[in-house]
């Protein structure tokens, strides 16, 4: 299950019972006769196939579980949504134990949920981060760092009426000595639970803001908006804002053309500490926004209380419009909500024509997605830059009244 912490942590345990238990009756409706499913405790559930299969004709069966659990439960007086990660392992008789099924498994749903939950992954072996292997990646990963062995790729946001460009985020790789380009589900967990993630921020922001810089030097990008990600212990971290002002000035950027990007459950964990934060940040003049809004557990109260800028819708709820009404339901509530806050509002996920059309009938007009692009290495967004939009066939038809 995803973000149980969040919610022991803002509704209490009891809450967070209640939920397990209504999870516990729905996994079970979902899957009767089909397979044997055992909680092993905590948030993890483990299921086993009525029939052997490999890991590959076993993903279908779990996008489909995916998709089955994902609800809106009413618990304590709030409406809570729920998503899980789901890992994917396979393994051959006499060669892998039910224990290394077991360890894979749980690797490749960590996976999952470093890509933003509500997932699927197949278990690789890139995702092992145990024992040898994990202290090799600490090592690496500090070297990697300090000899910015790190990447950034970046995925363009579009304005939906024009396909023009209208922003950019900036999305780390790791370059690994030996196993080659490793996506951020690899890594990061191995740098939060070793300090490393407050280091990994910062070398973030300063490459974003070198390259963006170097764009802008070309004459392009000056009206885009940069996208940063901030993890948890930057907004409880001293010196963290004076960092920022200063790298954005050392690049010679307008502040107002960095977005700093949070989730909502990052928040909860020290709203007090959090909210003075982001006000100091927004003296410095970078916008705010909250990620993967609508997952969290406080999202009507955060829009009250702390100094915002923007909504990026999460893609738990962009990924199937047109097929499910309650997410259109939900996108119609945010942007009803964007609207009374006066903020902006960014749809992430965004992979159909369908879903594009949809947004453009709720006025969520900026958007990120497959449709129009995967992340891309710096010098292909460049040219996204120079070219300033999409071509025609990424955008979908729009009605002129909304132009």
């Amino acid at each position: 299950m995803d973000r149980l912490k969040a919610i022991n942590d803002y509704l209490g345990h009891a809450a967070g019972d209640q939920f397990i238990h209504v999870f516990a009756q729905r996994i079970g409706d979902a899957l009767v006769g089909e397979s044997l499913i055992a909680r092993l405790g905590g948030d993890e559930f483990v299921l086993i196939p009525a029939s052997p299969m490999s890991a590959d004709a076993a993903q279908p069966l779990a996008e489909r579980l995916r998709d089955q659990l994902k609800d809106h439960v009413a618990i304590g007086g709030e409406v809570l949504t729920r998503t899980v990660s789901i890992g994917v392992a396979s393994g051959t008789p006499g060669q892998h134990t039910p224990s290394d099924l077991l360890r894979r498994a749980d690797q490749a749903a960590l996976a999952a949920k470093h890509a933003g939950g509500d997932s699927v992954a197949i278990f690789t072996a890139d995702m092992s981060v145990s024992g040898e292997l994990r202290n090799d990646i600490e090592l690496h990963l500090r070297r990697g760092i300090e000899s910015d062995a790190l990447r950034l790729v970046y995925l363009p946001e579009v304005d939906l009426r024009t396909g023009d460009i209208v922003g950019t985020e900036a999305l780390v790789r790791w370059q690994h000595p030996t196993r080659g380009l490793l996506a951020p589900g690899c890594f990061i967990p191995v740098a939060e639970s070793i300090n490393l993630a407050g280091e990994l921020d910062r070398w973030v922001l300063r490459r974003a803001c070198n390259e963006f810089s170097e764009w802008q030097s070309a004459g392009l990008g000056h009206d885009a908006l940069l996208r940063i990600n901030v993890s948890a212990g930057q907004l409880v971290t001293g010196g963290f804002v004076d960092f920022v002002a200063d790298t954005i000035g050392q690049h010679g950027l307008d502040a107002s053309s960095v977005c700093l990007e949070i989730t909502e459950n990052v928040v909860v964990q020290d709203l007090h500490t959090a909210r003075a934060t982001l006000a100091r940040l927004k003296e410095v003049g970078v916008h705010i926004a909250i990620d993967d809004f609508g997952t969290g557990y406080s999202a009507i109260s955060l829009l009250q209380t702390l100094p915002i800028d923007t909504l990026k819708i999460d893609k738990t709820f962009v990924r199937q419009l047109g097929t499910n009404t309650s997410d259109l339901v939900i996108v119609r509530g945010i942007m009803t909500l964007a609207e009374g806050f006066q903020l902006d509002v960014v749809a992430e996920g965004v992979e159909t024509e369908a879903a594009a059309r949809i947004l453009l009938d709720q006025r969520c007009y900026r958007a990120q997605g497959f449709l129009f692009s995967r992340p891309v290495p710096g010098e292909a967004m460049r040219h996204m830059l120079s070219a300033r939009r999409l071509p025609p066939t990424c955008i979908p038809a729009t009605d002129p009244a909304l132009s």
